[in-house]
């Protein structure tokens, strides 16, 4: 060693090159704190490690609760335990900002892993250890998991505080338990133990999550109670608003407002926000509009949350250039307004089915350059589509793409129910098939527009007397396109999974009528196989002269559809049959109907006597 050698002493590397020790290691930890202060914690973390197998380590030199915090706000799990690993003799402060960042990620495997190392170190945990823990598993929404923190925290002697209690009954809060809510309440109430503001307001959001209102006013009533009153403050004002609205109670959530003027409470946006949704449900512009006023009076800035609840209810109120206001007011102020804003115009002009401004937004905002989200681009779509402009909605939804942004079931489906409203059919099977290629998998509303459009032009084709019948196997037989077409998405919907309606069901089967003519009917008569005499013929004839025939396969169809629950079963079990044709569209009764009639050839043919009614119109039809 050289003289005055503290700033050259020599340290060798594992590869057997030599460097100065004091240099390098403040070159390695200046390192670290830039890389700290951007947040590159990764990075942070193989430096130290790497510091560490030169034998340059010294985690004295090193900030901790720094980097913990920093894990904190990344919600970096995994770094925080690397970190905590080169700590040589963690204390229980160690302890307790590693089971920080578990709280924060709401990681309850990691936090107890925690709790492990504390046991495994030696230590005992304290209460802020414990606390932190059951604070965890409230986040993780695990209340079982919570209380049995809390037993082995009493059990091991350590004294729950406040915060303790106050942690328990918010975990129970945002689990909507109520009950074991109250429960800690009481034990701690039962240990002397004060509550404060933040417990107040955790039981008061309890109570507005299960819709217990009037027990979330005596909580309140308790507040003013106490030996010294808790006054209340935003959160308090919010939980109970919730409560209220919860409970269809907007008058009193109104009222409930009020109170930030009785104690002189400035709030946050948050709790503005909440006043504007509740008073949504009435659809009061004026009341919104004095929320608006009284934030501004006290000087709290609108953010994005609150311009988007109160643009929205603008939109559900009619007042789409109120909507427009709002966002250019708030631009005027500087404040700073982003795509949150904008979707909810987006939606208000939807709303007002206003497709000219929807189309005036969208414009400005390719001015400005901000990118919609597909949400937005969805209300879009929406009002042009109310507004009849289906192909300039075929033009969005290029614009989507080239955006890079992927169409959604929700836009497809909203194309589709255009496409039937206009009954464009071809555009229709086009924005089909355009949807499978975008991986979107269609949903019942897609193939029941398609269906329907076939059902129309069928109808038309056989009311026209167009030729829509073969005969090739010596039976009436549908052979038309639509038909086809209809039968051929039906089964693609099935073979999805998806459980088609009775309105479904019977736009399919009306494909498969035929249709009627004497011939038709007299064959129909042959097939039901009913030997009967001639009255009672004339009469089936009667009865037939009422439904038609109908292709083979419409029989097989409704029984599928019987299989899935979409359809009662046909049975003769029980007798007299009894058929509630209330809640079938036309064309399953009347393949119902039929279904029956040829369940009667066995039956009349063994001389048995049958009895059926059928229900229309709260009317019992014998026959």
């Amino acid at each position: 060693m050289q003289d005055g050698g503290k700033n050259m002493l020599q340290f060798p590397y594992p590869n057997g090159k030599h460097a100065n020790y004091a240099h390098d290691v403040s070159e390695q930890l200046h390192s670290y704190n830039r890389l700290i202060r951007q947040g590159r914690i990764s990075e942070c973390i193989d430096l130290l490690e790497d510091m560490e197998r030169k034998g340059l380590l010294d985690m004295d030199k090193v900030y901790h609760a720094r980097f913990f915090n920093v894990c904190k706000s990344q919600k970096a799990i995994k770094e925080a335990f690397r970190f905590f690993k080169l700590v040589p003799n963690p204390t229980l402060s160690t302890f307790n900002m590693l089971m920080s960042v578990c709280a924060s990620s709401k990681d309850s495997e990691g936090a107890f892993q925690v709790l492990r190392l504390v046991q495994e170190a030696g230590l005992k945990a304290d209460c802020k250890l414990y606390t932190t823990l059951i604070t965890t598993c409230a986040k993780s929404g695990k209340v079982d998991a919570m209380f049995e923190v809390f037993h082995e925290m009493v059990n091991a002697g350590i004294e729950p505080n406040v915060h303790t209690y106050g942690a328990l009954i918010d975990g129970c809060a945002k689990a909507g338990q109520v009950a074991k809510a109250f429960g800690a309440y009481g034990i701690m109430r039962s240990k002397n133990v004060k509550p404060d503001r933040v417990v107040f307001n955790a039981l008061i959001t309890a109570c507005g999550q299960s819709g217990a209102v009037d027990r979330a006013f005596d909580v309140l009533a308790e507040m003013n109670a106490e030996v010294h009153p808790v006054d209340p403050d935003h959160i308090t004002i919010g939980a109970l608003m919730k409560a209220c609205a919860n409970a269809g109670q907007v008058d009193r959530a109104r009222e409930v407002y009020k109170m930030i003027h009785k104690y002189n409470i400035k709030g946050t946006p948050e709790v503005y926000t909440i006043a504007i949704n509740c008073c949504s449900q009435t659809g009061d512009w004026e009341f919104a509009c004095s929320v608006y006023d009284d934030m501004t009076k006290k000087g709290v800035i609108p953010d994005e949350v609150f311009l988007s609840a109160l643009i929205d209810f603008a939109g559900h109120a009619g007042k789409v250039e109120a909507a427009f206001e709002i966002l250019q007011e708030a631009k005027n102020q500087g404040i700073s307004v982003g795509i949150i804003s904008y979707s909810s115009l987006m939606g208000a002009c939807s709303n007002a089915k206003n497709w000219q401004k929807a189309l005036e937004l969208y414009e400005h905002m390719k001015s400005i350059k901000l990118k919609p989200t597909v949400s937005t681009m969805n209300a879009l779509i929406t009002a042009l589509c109310d507004g009849d402009q289906l192909p300039k909605t075929m033009e969005v939804l290029s614009d989507m793409k080239s955006l890079g942004l992927c169409p959604n079931t929700i836009t497809y489906s909203i194309l589709l129910v255009a496409c039937e409203r206009k009954d464009d059919v071809e555009v229709g099977l086009m924005l089909l098939s355009q949807a499978k290629e975008d991986g979107v998998i269609p949903n019942l509303v897609m193939f029941k527009c398609i269906i329907g459009m076939c059902s129309r032009r069928y109808e038309k084709a056989r009311t026209l007397n167009e030729h829509v019948l073969s005969f090739n196997s010596g039976r009436p037989q549908i052979e038309n396109k639509w038909t086809s077409l209809a039968l051929m998405v039906y089964r693609e919907a099935i073979v999805a999974g998806t459980i088609p309606t009775v309105e479904v069901v019977s736009k399919v089967l009306g494909c498969l009528q035929l249709p009627y003519n004497a011939d038709i009917r007299e064959r129909l008569v042959e097939n039901l196989g009913v030997s009967a005499d001639a009255l009672k013929r004339s009469n089936l004839c009667s009865l037939i002269d009422g439904f038609g025939e109908y292709d083979p396969r419409a029989f097989s169809l409704l029984e599928e559809a019987a299989s899935f629950g979409i359809v009662p079963c046909v049975s003769f079990k029980e007798i007299p049959v009894v058929v509630d044709a209330r809640k079938l569209e036309i064309h399953t009764a009347k393949v119902y109907l039929l279904t029956i009639l040829k369940g009667l050839r066995h039956r009349l043919a063994a001389g048995n006597v049958v009895c059926i009614y059928f229900l229309v119109s709260d009317v019992y039809l014998p026959f």
